[in-house]
């Protein structure tokens, strides 16, 4: 699958801190959504489990961006970059021929 989720829709998220100081799971409402140049998703957060050092604040809003180089959505929980899945949604231009 690859498309972008809609404004209003709750969408599932798993992160693991590059670092690893911890991971976070859970439902994000999508409050907007950039699709061009920079593809990015600004979420408010519905239902979250956080573990490891991550603060809970790092996440209200988050802000993901794709990075086209590494094929994968980024984030930050305040000191380190955070791989974000977003469950059933984009995956980049590369896979959309798949």
């Amino acid at each position: 699958m690859s498309e972008l989720p809609r404004i209003g829709e709750l969408i599932q998220l798993y992160g693991v801190c590059c670092e690893g100081c911890g991971h976070f799971q859970g439902r994000f409402k999508v409050r907007s959504v950039m699709n061009g140049q920079n593809v990015s998703l600004v979420l408010e957060p519905h239902e979250i489990q956080i573990e490891g050092a991550i603060m809970s604040g790092a996440f209200s809003p988050v802000t993901l961006l794709w990075r086209r180089d590494l094929e994968c959505w980024l984030t930050d929980c305040g000191e380190h970059e955070v791989v974000v899945h977003v469950s059933g949604h984009y995956y980049g231009p590369s896979l959309q021929a798949a």
